[in-house]
């Protein structure tokens, strides 16, 4: 069953300044849920930052955001999970040790198996975080992020460097979570944000260029513009980029005898 939706997350005006660097730029939006929110944008766009930000990791230049409706002070953690780009892979630390830990830390009683369950890791249990694979430590890490039941999921990248198989599973589950929660997700993919979003804010160069639902930005897209590629042409209409490998490709390179 679907919660009926509600504001989740606004940000208004964050800014982000390293140096004379600029991360984030007036950046504001809102977001409903429960559903998939993607941040979509090239490297160095800002994703990462701005996740920082509202994960109440770091603090911004200028501008504000609410959770749930309010001023987040003091941070409301156990509403929230988070699932880092860099997630550590101490050497020693077992699976179940690692479940164990985070079960812990929130207080949750057979939370630890709880974590190897939903990881479909319990026969692993025994074996180093470090020798997991790609997709099996991805798995444990959103198990021990979302062990304390939050209502709000931040993931940076979740699916980046993972096999395909493996990345359809963990889509699977975010689609599976989102039905309950507010799960917000950075991807530089945006075919991978096209089959599982149902909110995308395009951020580029540390600006939002557009923040709505998926099936908003792909609808604005004017006909002679569309590819059948949803999302990555409203990507490239809203933001006049291409994403390749990552990596923002200026919209004359592909316009040069493409349109």
């Amino acid at each position: 069953m679907v919660s009926p939706a509600r504001e989740i997350v606004e940000a208004v005006g964050l800014c982000k300044r390293f140096g004379d660097a600029v991360a984030l730029d007036e950046v504001s939006f809102v977001l409903e849920g429960p559903g998939l929110v993607g941040v979509l944008g090239p490297n160095g766009a800002g994703k990462t930052t701005l996740l920082d930000i509202l994960e109440g990791l770091s603090a911004p230049t200028s501008g504000s955001f609410r959770l749930f409706g309010a001023a987040p002070t003091p941070y409301p953690r156990r509403r929230v999970g988070v699932v880092m780009q860099k997630e550590a892979r101490l050497e020693r630390v077992t699976t179940a040790e690692y479940a164990e830990l985070f079960a812990a830390i929130y207080g949750v009683a057979e939370g630890a198996r709880r974590i190897l369950a939903q990881a479909g890791l319990a026969h692993r249990a025994k074996v180093p975080v470090s020798r997991l694979s790609g997709g099996e430590a991805e798995r444990l890490f959103i198990a021990a992020a979302i062990v304390h039941e939050p209502e709000l999921v931040f993931l940076d990248e979740p699916t980046a460097h993972l096999d395909p198989d493996s990345r359809r599973a963990i889509g699977a589950s975010l689609r599976a979570l989102a039905r309950t929660r507010t799960v917000v997700m950075t991807t530089h993919d945006l075919r991978e944000a096209d089959e599982l979003c149902d909110h995308v804010v395009f951020l580029a160069d540390g600006r939002v260029r557009v923040s709505a639902s998926k099936a908003e930005v792909v609808a604005a897209v004017p006909a002679h513009e569309r590819t059948g590629a949803g999302v990555e042409d409203a990507f490239f209409h809203f933001c006049a980029l291409r994403i390749r490998d990552g990596e923002a490709e200026p919209a004359m390179a592909h316009d040069e005898g493409a349109r």
